[in-house]
């Protein structure tokens, strides 16, 4: 029935896009997906042939335009991101977004207001694959803690090292403020212990010049070295290590620590969480199926897209992260970006 089918279209189709969302919503019975544009027609035709999708545009443009589509997926890179989904909404359709929601704060802004101009329609960021993000979330808003103390992030790997390689998130172009995994983490802190209320950031290049694909040199302006210091909402201080240039093998993972006065909790954002009692040592949690977050991610937005055409109102769609929750960490992206070229302090609230 045409009030259960959704019609969906892809904008930018690359690797996670293949990978997990295309499949996804090919198990969902009903979710159609029409159409898909990519940066050349060849890439976006390989993507119809793997995914027996109908239908390949030329032009992004084109694609949003269709009156036969409900919904639009955009997988393309953090600067496009704004102009697409501002296109997408004002066309009347539901939007789902890559993980970056956008290049720098302002986007991010632009975002929100045509999200909140159409509150009828679905927006959707890509949220983290973390399994246990719900129980350490919920560890700590249940007060199970105490009250937070410390909070310590680790979010260390050998990803920036390759001089011969140059990434499109190693391109400002492309990224914009976005830093290695920082955006991606910044969503999950704020989900897990809260926003920032100031924090103080240094930044590193050590690698300022790689070879791209042709051999040509590239000076690279995204940060390889970031440490993050502040003060959360709560009160709690928090510190954040982010480098993607570990030469050893021992030393990268990523990992959270909050220290409570009632405990300490340790996750790898793996499927492993340990705690610690006041004077005991660490030991791993029993964390139960009700407390996991599994990935849902497809279903969870087509859901949502059936539930806005019954009228359902936006604060009980079942998503998250939406456009809402994308700025709330857009605002940490922004001020570590201040801290960085100022050399001062950011209150969150001010910008």
């Amino acid at each position: 029935m045409r009030s259960e089918t959704v019609r969906i279209g892809f904008i930018g189709a690359g690797s996670i896009c293949r990978g997990r969302h295309l499949p996804g919503l090919a198990a969902i019975d009903g979710a159609d997906v029409v159409a898909v544009c990519n940066r050349s027609r060849d890439s976006a035709g390989s993507v119809a042939d793997q995914f027996a999708i109908p239908e390949v545009e030329d032009d992004w443009h084109s694609l949003i335009a269709r009156d036969d589509l409900d919904a639009i997926f955009i997988g393309t890179w953090p600067y496009m991101h704004r102009e697409m989904s501002v296109a997408v909404l004002e066309a009347g359709k539901h939007c789902f977004c890559q993980a970056r929601m956008a290049i720098n704060l302002d986007e991010a802004r632009q975002m929100f207001a045509a999200a909140q101009a159409h509150p009828d329609l679905v927006n959707m960021i890509c949220p983290c694959p973390f399994l246990c993000e719900t129980y350490v979330a919920h560890m700590v808003q249940a007060g199970q803690l105490g009250r937070i103390r410390l909070v310590e992030l680790h979010v260390v790997n050998g990803a920036n090292l390759d001089e011969k390689d140059v990434h499109w998130r190693e391109r400002r172009e492309f990224s914009g403020n976005q830093i290695m995994a920082m955006g991606i983490y910044a969503e999950t802190l704020n989900s897990l212990v809260g926003s920032y209320d100031v924090l103080s950031a240094h930044i590193a290049t050590p690698i300022a010049v790689k070879a791209d694909a042709d051999g040509r040199s590239v000076d690279i302006d995204i940060p390889q070295v970031v440490t993050i210091t502040g003060r959360l909402e709560s009160g709690a201080l928090a510190v954040e290590h982010h480098m993607g240039l570990a030469e050893d093998a021992s030393s990268g993972g990523n990992q959270v620590t909050i220290w409570g006065s009632a405990g300490t909790l340790r996750y790898d954002f793996g499927d492993t969480v340990e705690l610690a009692a006041p004077g005991q040592s660490f030991k791993t949690a029993d964390v139960t199926d009700d407390l996991k977050r599994p990935w849902t991610v497809e279903s969870d937005f087509i859901n949502a897209v059936r539930a806005a055409r019954r009228g359902v109102a936006a604060q009980d769609r079942p998503v998250r992260p939406d456009f809402t929750e994308g700025l709330a960490y857009m605002r940490k992206v922004e001020a570590v970006h201040l801290s960085a070229q100022t050399g001062k302090a950011v209150e969150l609230s001010q910008l």
